[in-house]
């Protein structure tokens, strides 16, 4: 099955960018990618630029890491355009096309719903919990 470049656009877009934001967080925070290389490649790790944005200080390792990231990008959005894989998020761009999405006075309602039961159950296994404690207590100290 053949597709039109603009069908699923938005599921295709959604679904670059969030494994592509999800890889880069992967790269750059705490242990990540960045501070391995930067490990690496210890006493040789220059600083090209002091103040860079986003990483505070851009290093040959940032940098490596950086195009790193814009390959696997690259790669990334080369396997979403296969139209095997373009052609399931055309059709789950199509579903999600037909949900009925709750108003907000539904959504309301359900929440209070939740919040309700929740109030209760706790109540029910509260009380539940109290009397076989007492019970219990009961039938260790022989019945006094």
């Amino acid at each position: 099955m053949s597709y039109r470049k603009d069908e699923g656009r938005y599921a295709r877009m959604f679904a670059f960018w969030a494994l592509f934001l999800l890889i880069g967080y992967g790269c750059f925070h705490g242990s990540g990618l960045a501070d391995i290389a930067s490990g690496w490649m210890a006493d040789s790790d220059m600083v090209l630029v002091d103040p860079f944005p986003l990483l505070g200080v851009l290093k040959i390792s940032n940098a490596c890491v950086v195009g790193l990231w814009l390959l696997i990008g690259l790669v990334l959005s080369t396997i979403l355009n296969r139209p095997s894989i373009a052609e399931a998020l055309i059709a789950t761009e199509n579903e999600m096309h037909k949900v009925t999405w709750p108003t907000w006075g539904e959504t309301w309602q359900g929440t209070m719903a939740v919040g309700v039961m929740v109030v209760v159950l706790f109540g029910y296994l509260l009380v539940c919990d109290l009397g076989l404690g007492q019970l219990m207590q009961m039938l260790f100290r022989g019945g006094a």
